[in-house]
């Protein structure tokens, strides 16, 4: 899916990835003599990292959470409500969205990259038709809190747009407590409706990139390997759909890459003998990739 100013680091259009996992294998285990003395032990390394990939796990795990954002998420806080969605609302209904994700990798094959792409009603000519993206999250502007690896305490402000700040502590809990629980309470906001008021968001320590915001498309790229020593990261994005639309689809997809480098392991002889894509398939950490469509116009005309 391209995407803005960003695509997909490996474009997995047309690869079946237990079909490549197979054939790689397949043509390793067929490399004696090219392979000589070294052909058992590469061959059996082979067998050993192609069980490993096929242990990892990444994929959407359930239906977006959609909850309506209306006046009352302000108010009900104790906010104004901002001057800016009062002005869109007229012509604009808003939706807080959370696209949960499971991942898994085995302990000595990491993931060290995870990109995600979500398309809101693709295929649609009519611009005034498709909805667009008016926040997201994780977004790169909060830069700073990511680098320090701490929670932070976010809001929509007047100008809805999501500000953040440092969050209040419980420190009768301790410091240990808020940290752990930071990321839960992300997860909670987005179920629970505390989409206005302020609540906790906690990314580990990440690189964040993507596509630009207030587009009808969104990709993030999230790299960094002490990023995924958290629980499943928590994407979100606050969508503006104009009171014309009556259906709102979404496309969805995917990608999480290994840390490994196949050209300086005992196997990079072996992986000589590939196919430029297929080497470019490992180079890139064979990507696991899922892709998703979900149709939300029951949430929307609810």
């Amino acid at each position: 899916m391209s995407n803005g100013s960003l695509d997909f680091d490996f474009d997995m259009a047309g690869v079946d990835r237990a079909e490549l996992l197979a054939k790689t294998s397949q043509t390793i285990q067929a490399l004696d003599a090219e392979l000589g003395a070294d052909a058992a032990s590469m061959q059996a390394s082979a067998t050993d990292l192609f069980d490993h990939l096929n242990k990892g796990v990444a994929r959407f795990s359930a239906f977006p959470d959609v909850i309506r954002l209306e006046e009352e998420h302000f108010t009900k806080h104790g906010l104004p409500v901002p001057v800016r969605f009062q002005e869109l609302n007229r012509q604009n209904q808003f939706f807080w969205l959370r696209f949960p994700i499971t991942l898994f990798a085995p302990e000595d094959m990491p993931f060290n990259k995870l990109e995600c792409a979500v398309e809101f009603n693709p295929g649609v000519a009519d611009g005034y038709l498709r909805p667009r993206a008016q926040m997201i999250l994780p977004d790169r502007k909060f830069k700073q809190y990511f680098e320090a690896n701490t929670g932070f305490e976010l809001r929509i402000n007047e100008n809805f747009e999501f500000e953040a700040g440092s969050p209040k502590l419980d420190l009768s809990a301790g410091g240990a407590h808020v940290k752990g629980q930071a990321a839960a309470d992300a997860k909670a906001a987005g179920k629970l409706g505390f989409v206005a008021g302020p609540f906790t968001y906690r990314l580990k320590k990440a690189i964040v990139d993507h596509s630009p915001v207030g587009t009808e498309k969104v990709l993030w790229r999230l790299t960094g390997a002490e990023f995924f020593q958290e629980d499943d990261p928590t994407l979100i994005v606050v969508l503006q759909v104009p009171r014309a639309v009556k259906d709102v689809k979404i496309a969805a997809a995917l990608q999480a890459y290994h840390q490994f480098n196949p050209w300086t392991s005992a196997l990079g002889k072996a992986f000589r003998y590939l196919t430029k894509r297929d080497a470019d398939f490992f180079s890139k950490g064979a990507p696991l990739r899922d892709p998703a469509t979900w149709d939300i116009t029951p949430a929307i005309l609810a």
